[in-house]
């Protein structure tokens, strides 16, 4: 078969590749980079390629190596494929096509004998890691060990094993040694955890070149999706399979969003310097979403410096502009969005809810919009695991001492307050006495508790005190039994004392309950606001099940999906970026925030029709700024210049151009043409103004006398385009030119 064959072939089962698109597609051998856009119909290039290269190339299934980031995205991928005329299930049981982890797993057991060491499960990982943590003189709650888990996954993504870690910081030197411990607890068993697969498989190959040379033979053809989410050691284990250099890979750096995973968006920037002579075919048509969306998101990822240059272009499907919504607080959000919502599908019988999103940055923020769907009897679904709000630790603490005030013979919510401020109880060594004496007595497990003979003068005091307190709960309504908790009984400082000893941000700690402080508005009594909680927690529970209604999730989350309507929420200063990103130094800083205005586009480009962006008057009781990013899409008239602002006050991006200078003005066009002069632009090309924003070179003129060049640059709202001398203006910093990659 020929291409003009194959192209055909596509036709017939209504596949029609733009040019972009069959540049892809029909490559043949070497390094190709493909740059796919939000909608740019980014798998059916890939099957498209798979599919070109068995039936034109030749290629062998058995030969081809496709690698995908989920399972869904490789069942996906099988199943395009075996939709392809002439492809067959012979040919896709044939060729491998698996995430990172199943393709490595494989690749491992047949270099074993077909065994590996038993994978441990989840609830084993945090066994080990809360009895090392006990080791170590800490309690071993379960924030400690998650975060404890999240950081040694980073570690070995980058390929980091505790003999490399080299620390001062006596928080730092616990981690070490907890990772080292865990490693050898994990080596004593014969176990694995699930990122020992990705480290394994580098080893393995690493260090053998045999095995290498043999999986570089029998993968010839590799493609693999979504490259911008490659961490170092799945990038360090294909670059050495690849060393044929027939790889093709697949990627957006302007929805590169997972670097809190180890993900680094420079291996796909990087690409074409690691792999000379790589072809790199962009895909710029958005085939998803109306030209007015697309204006307003390109808007705000030009301001991105660490990026390829694209220009984003759609159909010429037109629409709303995109609405912003600015709320007095989150209740009202809420309220104003679910009452369109309702309007909407009512107006609508046709209108399926799951074409309707509600995404937010952290989970935090959609308590309110999960409260109001409850009380409207609205169906959704709400996708993320750590999602319900009433169910965050911090919460589920205060809510426990709301119960205990009512039941005080529970003993399991007895255990998990009562070192909640530190009360110096071990209930391991008493639980076996307060059965006895509760059994003896006929008393509550709290009263059986300040019975017990063994306990220090100290502690009983403690305990009576808790028992007063959690009787003066019950009188109080849900506001000032939250602030007597947090500021009487002192919850928040054991949040602060959490966050000193886990390098936390006590203000991130206690967001939760700034929150709740919200939620308990308006409800009268403690017994009232805990039966709204479980009926909240119940809807939940049945929404994760059934799939149906509105969509709610986190931007992360959304990530490859789309929707006929889009609702952005909760869009202020505090929360986009994240205060998290805002701690970095540095160039870190920079990308840090450069990530979050990454997050913010995957956000608005999941719109196929409709998007509204939400930024509230007042956020957890307090006013509130509209996050920076919103100016930045054009719909937010700027009133001054607004700059992102680091933890610390300080400018998160300083601009690297060089100041104005009290040279005389020949000396200093001398030097402007002697450092910018040969610096190549061109037409499309884009240039930031230091007030204007980024604009777009629509012509490049050469002046006489090698004066330089004069740049006519349409900038964003601005009428008319603005003819400005090139050079000049790059050394005095009036304008910057982002990373050219």
């Amino acid at each position: 078969m020929n291409q003009s064959d194959f192209l055909a072939q596509l036709g017939q089962i209504g596949i029609e590749l733009n040019d972009e698109q069959r540049e892809a597609v029909c490559h043949t051998a070497g390094p190709l980079v493909v740059f796919a856009g939000p909608g740019s119909g980014k798998t059916t290039v890939l099957t498209c390629r798979a599919a070109y290269l068995m039936q034109v190339e030749r290629v062998s299934a058995a030969k081809m190596l496709i690698v995908t980031f989920t399972r869904a995205a490789a069942a996906e991928m099988q199943n395009r494929l075996a939709a392809m005329p002439g492809i067959g299930q012979q040919n896709i049981r044939a060729a491998e096509i698996g995430t990172f982890h199943s393709v490595f797993m494989r690749m491992l057991m047949q270099q074993n004998g077909g065994q590996l060491p038993a994978l441990l499960a989840e609830s084993e990982q945090r066994t080990i890691i809360k009895a090392l943590l006990r080791e170590l003189g800490e309690d071993g709650d379960d924030e400690q060990v998650a975060d404890a888990l999240s950081k040694i996954g980073l570690c070995k993504n980058n390929l980091i094993l505790p003999a490399r870690i080299k620390v001062t910081k006596p928080e730092n030197q616990q981690f070490r040694d907890l990772y080292a411990g865990y490693e050898r607890v994990k080596q004593q068993e014969g176990r694995w955890d699930y990122d020992d697969i990705l480290v394994s498989a580098y080893e393995m190959l690493k260090q053998n070149r045999e095995v290498r040379e043999h999986y570089q033979r029998r993968y010839s053809c590799i493609l693999v999706d979504e490259f911008q989410d490659t961490n170092l050691a799945q990038y360090e284990v294909i670059k050495m399979l690849a060393g044929h250099g027939n790889l093709c890979i697949v990627g957006d750096d302007d929805q590169s969003i997972y670097r809190f995973r180890g993900s680094r968006v420079e291996f796909l920037l990087d690409f074409e310097a690691t792999f000379p002579g790589a072809k790199k075919v962009i895909l710029a048509v958005n085939y998803r979403s109306t030209d007015q969306v697309i204006d307003s998101a390109s808007r705000l990822i030009l301001h991105n410096r660490l990026r390829q240059s694209k220009l984003i272009r759609g159909t010429g499907n037109t629409g709303e502009r995109p609405q912003l919504l600015r709320a007095d607080g989150e209740k009202d959000e809420a309220e104003q969005i679910l009452a369109q919502v309702s309007e909407l599908l009512a107006a609508d019988p046709e209108l399926d809810a799951r074409e309707i999103a509600i995404l937010y940055r952290t989970n935090i923020q959609v308590r309110a919009m999960i409260d109001g769907l409850v009380q409207r009897g609205l169906p959704f679904t709400l996708h993320d695991a750590d999602g319900d709000f009433y169910g965050r630790w911090q919460v589920r603490d205060v809510l426990t001492y709301f119960k205990l005030a009512y039941q005080p013979d529970d003993l399991d919510g007895i255990v998990q307050i009562l070192n909640r401020p530190k009360r110096y109880l071990y209930m391991d060594r008493l639980v076996d006495q307060m059965h006895s004496l509760r059994r003896q007595q006929n008393i509550t497990y709290l009263e059986a508790l300040a019975q017990i003979e063994s306990l220090e003068p100290y502690q009983r005091t403690k305990v009576e005190q808790l028992i007063q307190d959690l009787i003066s709960l019950r009188l109080l309504s849900p506001a000032r039994a939250l602030h007597k908790i947090r500021k009487e009984i002192g919850y928040d400082r054991y949040l602060e004392e959490f966050a000193a000893k886990t390098g936390n941000d006590p203000k991130l700690i206690g967001e939760p309950l700034d929150e709740l402080e919200q939620a308990v508005i308006g409800h009268a009594s403690l017994h009232d606001f805990l039966q709204h909680v479980e009926e909240v927690k119940e809807k939940v529970r049945q929404s994760r099940s059934k799939g149906e209604g509105i969509q709610l999730m986190t931007m992360h989350k959304s990530k490859g999906l789309e929707f006929l309507h889009v609702y952005c929420i909760g869009l202020v200063a505090d929360m986009l970026p994240h205060p998290k990103a805002l701690q970095a130094e540095g160039d870190k800083l920079s990308a840090a925030v450069e990530e979050e205005r990454r997050l913010f586009y995957v956000g608005m480009t999941r719109a196929k029709r409709y998007l509204t962006l939400s930024a509230p008057l007042r956020y957890h009781g307090h006013r509130a700024e509209p996050s920076p990013f919103l100016f930045e899409t054009g719909l937010l008239p700027r009133s001054k210049r607004v700059a992102i602002a680091s933890a610390t006050g300080q400018p998160a991006a300083t601009s690297n151009a060089p100041k104005a200078v009290s040279a005389p003005a020949s000396e200093r066009m001398k030097s402007a043409l002697a450092k910018y002069g040969s610096v190549a632009f061109a037409a499309g090309d884009t240039l930031h103004h230091k007030d204007l924003g980024p604009g777009t070179i629509r012509e490049l003129k050469e002046l006489t006398g090698s004066s330089g060049r004069r740049a006519v640059i349409d900038f964003p709202g601005q009428e008319k385009a603005h003819d400005l001398h090139l050079e000049l203006c790059l050394y005095l910093g009036l304008l910057s030119a982002p990373v050219k990659v």
